[in-house]
C-alpha cells in the first residue's frame, strides 16, 4: 500500500534516543507547515516534532477545510473537513512508523483549524493519541455522537483561548469545555485576554504541560 503523504517539517529529538516521543503539529487557515514549527526549539528536547502542511492549496496559504462566512460567524465546508480528518486518520499510523516513535507518547498540537482537526483525530483515535494541546477551536458537531466515552480515559488535552478572539469566538472554546468536562479526559482549559493568537503566558504553560506529559 502506497503511503500517504502530505509536506512536513520535521525536528528530531535533541536528545538520542530509540522511540522518541512524537509532537504532530496542525496549522491554522491559510498558513503552511512553518507556523507552529516556530515553537519547535523551545519545547522538550526529547520529543520528536513533525508539522503537516494542510491539503487544500489557497493560492497563498493551506486549509484543513474551505470557510463561508465572517470573522466570529465562519462556517466550515463539512466535506473537505471530513475528507481531512480521514487523511489524517490515516497519516498519523504512517507517521508513528515513519520516526519510529513511542505509540505510549504521541501528541498533537493545533492552533484554530489545526485545533479542530486534533480534537477530531484524537477523540476518534484516542488509542494512538496521549494528548493535545487545543488553541483557539472549537470540537467538530460532526464528530461528537460517535465519540466512545470510555476510550478516552487517559486523553489529556491542554486547551486555550482568547477572551477577545475575533475569528472562534471564546464561546466556541467554552461550549467545547463544557462537552469536555462530561467525558472521563483530562482536561486543563484557560481563557486569556487576547484575541485569535497564543499568550506568551500561554506558551509557557504548553512547554511545561508537554514537559509534564513526558515525564
Amino acid at each position: 500500500m502506497t503511503p500517504i503523504t502530505l509536506r512536513t517539517l520535521e525536528r528530531p529529538p535533541y536528545v538520542e534516543q530509540e522511540r522518541p516521543p512524537l509532537l504532530i503539529l496542525l496549522h491554522g487557515y491559510g498558513s503552511n507547515e512553518q507556523d507552529l514549527m516556530g515553537m519547535a526549539p523551545y519545547l522538550d528536547d526529547r520529543l520528536h516534532i513533525t508539522s503537516l502542511r494542510a491539503p487544500l492549496d489557497l493560492g497563498g496559504g493551506y486549509a484543513w477545510y474551505h470557510l463561508s462566512g465572517t470573522l466570529g460567524r465562519l462556517v466550515a465546508d463539512t466535506a473537505t473537513r471530513a475528507e481531512s480528518l480521514s487523511l489524517l486518520q490515516k497519516i498519523v499510523p504512517q507517521i508513528i512508523e515513519r520516526t519510529n516513535a513511542d505509540p505510549q507518547h504521541v501528541y498533537l498540537m493545533g492552533f484554530s483549524q489545526g485545533c479542530v482537526m486534533a480534537m477530531s483525530v484524537a477523540l476518534t483515535l484516542p488509542q494512538m493519541i496521549r494528548g493535545v494541546v487545543a488553541l483557539s477551536g472549537y470540537l467538530d458537531d460532526a464528530v461528537l455522537p460517535s465519540v466512545e466515552m470510555d476510550s478516552l480515559r487517559g486523553l489529556a488535552v491542554l486547551w486555550q483561548h482568547g477572551t477577545q478572539d475575533e475569528v472562534l469566538p471564546i464561546e466556541l472554546g467554552r461550549a467545547a469545555r463544557t462537552w469536555l468536562e462530561q467525558t472521563p479526559l483530562t482536561l486543563s482549559y484557560t481563557e486569556y485576554p487576547i484575541g485569535h493568537s497564543i499568550h506568551p503566558e500561554g506558551f509557557n504553560v504548553i512547554q511545561r504541560w508537554m514537559s509534564e506529559q513526558l515525564g
